[in-house]
């Protein structure tokens, strides 16, 4: 549980370093999706929708992580397609513009279309976005342990900030 008397006391530290990881991280996946946000969220949609299953029940394989899971293809029977509907009912985003997103997803090759409605991420989408997730965990550790270090009990006081 947090200190919520220490949040109060760096409140304003706190809101701006979070507010500079968002903002540099809404950046950064605006031009990793050429300036379409809302492919991003279609995408991250389906993708959690997708591994949802096979991550709650990779937890029940004691001793294999879940990257030796899927490295053995454990996934492939868990994972659940979804469809623009369910990703419009998720996300709220009008079910035209799902699908348009959607098919802008497959002709990036990140998302697959099986029969007349099911989505899966594309088998390789995880490796494309490899690095971007690397630099994204390294800049939210930051600044987690940045905020981290302002809640402890004996945290010094910054010049300037009041009491």
């Amino acid at each position: 549980m947090l200190d919520t008397e220490r949040l109060r006391e760096h409140h304003f530290e706190i809101t701006y370093a979070l507010g500079q990881f968002m903002v540099e991280h809404l950046v950064r996946v605006h031009n990793a999706f050429e300036g379409d946000m809302t492919a991003a969220i279609v995408l991250g949609t389906i993708g959690q929708y997708n591994y949802q299953r096979f991550y709650q029940e990779a937890r029940a394989h004691p001793g294999a992580t879940f990257d030796e899971l899927v490295q053995r293809g454990v996934h492939l029977e868990l994972l659940r397609p979804c469809n623009a509907m369910s990703v419009s009912a998720s996300t709220g985003i009008p079910r035209e513009t799902v699908r348009r997103k959607i098919r802008w997803l497959i002709e990036k090759g990140w998302v697959r279309q099986i029969g007349r409605d099911k989505l899966v991420l594309a088998p390789h989408v995880g490796r494309h976005f490899a690095d971007f997730d690397r630099e994204t965990l390294e800049r939210f550790h930051r600044t987690a342990s940045d905020i981290l270090r302002l809640l402890e009990p004996n945290a010094p006081r910054r010049r300037g900030t009041p009491k």
